[in-house]
């Protein structure tokens, strides 16, 4: 190209218009390719999604710090990196800060910040941001050398080419961008899964991906679903482009009135909930969907909750498969593994990922490992110089004294003692604080520390074994503090509609998680599960068990005559709080003769017992095993005498403490392994006793191990506290117990939820409550209480 002096001079060049256009289409290509569309295999961002970290870094947006107005960062980007449309910066923030579109987010956004219906983000003068607490593991040691620096587009300030990302975040985050003539469309993963497969790398530098994929079976997507298994899943990992089946996980639900419906609580990765909504609405009014009479979204902060009500008499099975084939309920996502290597677009499988990530990871810890090798060898040597003119302090005081000014001191010091201008330097600014004894031994403790650090700097730099054994550490620790479990379900291939037919959580539906109240009356109220359990208003029939389960649970119920009745979770139509719900005896055809006293959820944990108490003090362990393989609906749980009844029931394990109340006021701590199992029709042994006219009102668990918690009381006078556990030390069993400070105790344990009931009935949060000491009295809860009190209770499940 002919420089403008000569083009100046009047001359002509003819250039042909095909190669010119081809040239410069090239560079615009490769200038979108480089710098906008395509992320580094290195810290997996862009480079606005690159800028955007660092200036919220430099700006001193973190974790700990206040939230900022998005306007602000957003300034400061385009002002010093990144000199294009703030829209376009904005965008790219709001991203990283979605749940739903980001599986790890790397900005922690405070405001509206859109939805999963396609609803826009607040403008950037109404939102605020900072960095999450993931976001810094991505720039942990920027300022140690460990990346190169360029200047900015107008070379008043520099920039990060990389970003140190000290987690894979290429795969964990994923990225989706068009460039010119390619793209690219990664899928998210799971941190956990991911650092173990750089650690099965670490370990196995030759592993294929075979050994790879048992870390890796499929992505896992922010929104959950369901990950249909196939030669997509492989093919994607294996030559970078590859289909992965993902569908929405429903469960079915029976109303009132012996009416089916289908509920979605999750939805495809990229799938817009509103235009799904409108794709199935539409179905319906052009009579393509017949099966349909109600469409509704009850989605809230408690989760997603899409209701399809069918006419009577649909298969919600059928309908499910209509609506999978016709809708984006099922959709493909398609992988193209495209990324920058060495500043070049390649397409990737997972191993070459994950090996240019290590060998990033490598280079990054080389530096930080050099760089700190440099300031530690450079604070010992100015620490050697202190130490020096220590040793021969009243000649350096006198040289010190004797010159005409600093320079010339400097130059005494550097000439009688052979030190360096640095140190020189130190002795002339050292305080004088610094000539007092332990000062010395403090200098000559960090200069035994710092040789110490220097040594194991150079052996990791001279061990490449040791390099990558510290690298193995450090992911481990990311792993610890940051992974999260799994979202996407991952299913096995070729579910057919007979399949679905034949039910259960891998042919279709998922189990619903529910929330099931147990009346003394016998009734039974399945409601959806949410963030908080409303309280019961049939004061007429109070609650005797609040269980958390899901429907493809099993409930055992035992009455005040001990007989126990198996009920399947499934078999109970989930209703709205305020229907009453189903009578067991519908589901038993027949009974129960005696008013219910309690139910657990069963479960194939073989150290698992169930335990009763009755109100006069007798406590019976019957292994679990006995109710959950039994055939009977209803079959013996429990001996009760004549003049007794069961009063409570719970699960326990050995190591467990039972906590026992009665309504005198008297609670007893001991260990449940003191209670033998028995046989189902056994009477149990002494809990406690008892005294004459007052009863057995509440059994609690107390998990072995527990020591920090806290036990909650409520008396019949409306007062309520929570005192330290402690305060209830553990006695053999048969005692009378402790007194709590109420007369009319109605319930004592540890809970987190409590049920009350009364005029105005009411759900307590333990956290509410006043702290008090075990005698003293509680604070009044602003409620009458009337009746039982029930803690609400999670499933039963083995211990870790």
């Amino acid at each position: 190209m002919p420089q403008d002096s000569t083009l100046s001079a009047g001359q002509v060049l003819d250039v042909s218009l095909e190669s010119r256009m081809e040239q410069a289409f090239l560079d615009y290509s490769m200038s979108v390719i480089v710098g906008r569309a395509l992320p580094d295999v290195r810290d997996g961002l862009k480079p606005v999604q690159r800028r955007i970290l660092y200036s919220m870094y430099e700006s001193g947006l973190h974790p700990d710090r206040p939230y900022r107005k998005c306007a602000s960062a957003v300034g400061e980007v385009m002002k010093t990196y990144h000199p294009h449309g703030d829209s376009s910066i904005y965008d790219a923030l709001v991203r990283m800060a979605q749940d739903f579109a980001t599986r790890e987010p790397l900005i922690d956004g405070h405001g509206n910040f859109g939805s999963v219906d396609g609803d826009p983000p607040a403008a950037m003068r109404y939102t605020e941001a900072r960095l999450s607490p993931l976001a810094m593991e991505l720039l942990a040691g920027i300022d140690e050398e460990t990346v190169d620096f360029v200047d900015n587009y107008d070379g008043y300030d520099t920039e990060p080419l990389v970003l140190p990302a000290r987690f894979p975040n290429l795969l964990v985050n994923g990225a989706s961008g068009i460039a010119v003539g390619m793209a690219t469309n990664i899928p998210p993963h799971n941190l956990g899964e991911v650092i173990d497969a750089c650690l099965t790398l670490l370990d196995r530098p030759d592993a294929d991906l075979d050994r790879l994929i048992r870390h890796v079976p499929a992505p896992d997507f922010p929104t959950g679903a369901r990950i249909v298994e196939g030669n997509g899943i492989r093919e994607a990992y294996e030559a970078g482009r590859g289909a992965i089946t993902v569908e929405a996980v429903a469960t079915t639900e029976t109303r009132s009135g012996n009416l089916p419906r289908i509920v979605i609580t999750e939805i495809p990765y990229q799938v817009n909930k509103a235009a799904l909504l409108q794709r199935i609405a539409d179905l319906v009014s052009s009579r393509k969907l017949d099966a349909i009479r109600d469409l509704r979204d009850e989605s809230s902060r408690d989760g997603m909750r899409i209701v399809i009500e069918l006419k009577r008499g649909e298969d919600p099975a059928k309908v499910l498969e209509k609506l999978y084939r016709a809708t984006d309920l099922r959709t493909n996502f398609n992988v193209n593994l495209v990324a920058l290597v060495d500043g070049a677009p390649r397409t990737l499988g997972l191993v070459d990922c994950l090996r240019h990530y290590l060998a990033h990871q490598r280079q990054v810890l080389t530096r930080r490992t050099e760089h700190r090798l440099r300031k530690a060898r450079d604070r010992a040597h100015v620490v050697e110089g202190l130490l020096l003119a220590l040793d021969h302090l009243d000649e350096v005081i006198a040289l010190i004294r004797g010159s005409e000014s600093a320079a010339h001191a400097r130059t005494g010091l550097i000439e009688r003692f052979a030190m360096s201008e640095v140190q020189a330097q130190a002795v002339l600014d050292m305080q004088l604080r610094r000539l007092a004894a332990l000062e010395r031994a403090a200098l000559e403790d960090e200069y035994q520390d710092l040789q110490e650090r220097i040594a194991r700097l150079e052996e990791i730099l001279g061990d490449p074994s040791v390099l990558d054994r510290l690298l193995g550490d450090e992911l481990r620790e990311i792993k610890r503090l940051h992974a999260t479990p799994r979202r996407s379900r991952i299913v096995g291939a070729g579910i057919s509609a007979e399949d679905v037919l034949a039910g259960g959580s891998q042919a279709g539906f998922e189990a619903q998680e529910v929330t099931v109240m147990v009346t003394r009356g016998g009734y039974l109220k399945p409601l959806a599960r949410r963030r908080a359990t409303p309280a019961h208003k049939h004061a007429h029939d109070p609650l005797v068990a609040v269980l958390r389960c899901t429907t493809d649970d099993t409930l055992l119920l035992i009455d005040e005559a001990g007989t126990g009745h198996r009920v399947g979770v499934g078999d109970v139509p989930v209703v709205k709080a305020s229907q009453r719900g189903t009578h067991v005896g519908g589901l038993l055809g027949g009974g129960p003769d005696a008013k219910l006293a309690g139910a657990v959820v069963l479960s194939d944990d073989p150290a698992a017992t169930v335990v009763t108490a009755s109100a006069a003090g007798q406590v019976k362990r019957t292994a679990m095993s006995e109710f959950a393989e039994a055939r009977q609906r209803s079959l013996q749980a429990a001996g009760v005498r004549a003049d007794d009844r069961v009063a409570a029931v719970a699960v326990c394990r050995d190591g467990d403490h039972l906590l026992l109340a009665n309504s005198g006021g008297h609670v007893i701590r001991f260990a449940a392994d003191d209670v033998r199992a028995m046989g189902r029709s056994a009477a149990g042994v002494a809990g406690m006793n008892v005294p004459k006219g007052a009863a057995v009102v509440a059994l609690s668990v107390v998990p072995g191990g527990t020591d920090d918690a806290e036990v909650v009381t409520i008396g019949g006078d409306g007062t309520a506290k929570r005192t330290p556990l402690g305060e209830y030390p553990a006695k053999g069993r048969g005692g009378k117990g402790l007194m709590t400070g109420s007369a009319d105790l109605l319930w004592c344990g540890l809970a987190a939820d409590l049920h009350v009931h009364g005029e105005e009935p009411a759900v307590l949060r333990a956290l509410d409550l006043v702290e008090a000491r075990r005698a003293g009295r509680g604070s009044p809860i602003g409620h009458a209480v009337a009746g039982p009190v029930v803690a609400e209770h999670a499933a039963a499940a083995p211990p870790d």
